[in-house]
């Protein structure tokens, strides 16, 4: 926090730049919980392990991924949450 050249005190700006960067870091955690939760970032999570598993390997396309995800949760419905 930048602090008063006059007595080295905080100034109200700090605190409330400090409170809007604490609030922006809050939602961006709720919006990634509510990613992983849904299942919106599993295509990135695929990407991720291909990379780092299965180099050579062309992954499909986001549309194919989610088709098969679709099917995989149909034909197996107690594997679903709800």
């Amino acid at each position: 926090m930048t602090r008063s050249a006059r007595d080295g005190r905080p100034r109200a700006q700090d605190y409330a730049r400090s409170a809007w960067s604490a609030l922006g870091r809050g939602c961006r955690h709720v919006i990634w919980y509510a990613r992983e939760v849904v299942g919106e970032n599993d295509y990135q999570h695929y990407l991720d392990h291909l990379r780092r598993h299965h180099p050579h390997t062309r992954p499909v396309s986001r549309r194919v991924f989610e088709q098969a995800k679709t099917e995989r949760l149909e034909t197996r419905p107690n594997s679903r949450c709800c």
